[in-house]
């Protein structure tokens, strides 16, 4: 493929998966948990992530969304990382994973996540087809968990 039209159709799917997370916070039902801005924007660099390397968009589940935002409170409260120990709280997966991490932007806890091995490879998994994002903003910290599931 040309440098041309390969930019174009990475452009192109960019803008799809950027109109897909707004719809997705506008048309959410009522009582859903409201996505945060900043988890938006995390939520369109893992999709934009996925899309240049021909992945499908994974899209935002707001039961995962909801488990993500209080395992990042829970967190944030407590002062330090803690990966979840049992996922018997989140319903019917067949595949999960779980990335954590804090920083003092969303560009720069991503950047720092693509360059883990393990936790791109969470991002970057071709099996998983939803996601949940939670940050809590604690003294001057963003508490990020992304949680990512293929459900049953």
């Amino acid at each position: 493929m040309r440098p041309a039209r390969r930019s174009a159709k990475l452009s192109l799917s960019t803008l799809l998966v950027s109109l897909a997370l707004v719809a997705s916070t506008l048309l959410a039902p009522p009582g859903a948990s409201a996505t945060t801005t900043r988890e938006a924007r995390l939520l369109s660099r893992i999709n934009t992530a996925r899309a240049h390397r021909g992945l499908a968009a994974l899209r935002p589940d707001p039961a995962l969304s909801a488990y993500a935002h209080r395992h990042a409170a829970a967190m944030a409260r407590r002062g330090w990382l803690v990966h979840t120990r049992s996922f018997s709280a989140v319903c019917c997966w067949r595949a999960i994973g779980e990335n954590i991490t804090y920083d003092r932007t969303v560009r720069r806890a991503h950047r720092a996540l693509m360059r883990s091995p393990a936790h791109r490879a969470n991002i970057l998994n071709p099996a998983y087809r939803q996601v949940g994002v939670g940050i809590v903003r604690a003294n001057g910290r963003l508490w990020i968990t992304q949680v990512f599931r293929r459900p049953s």
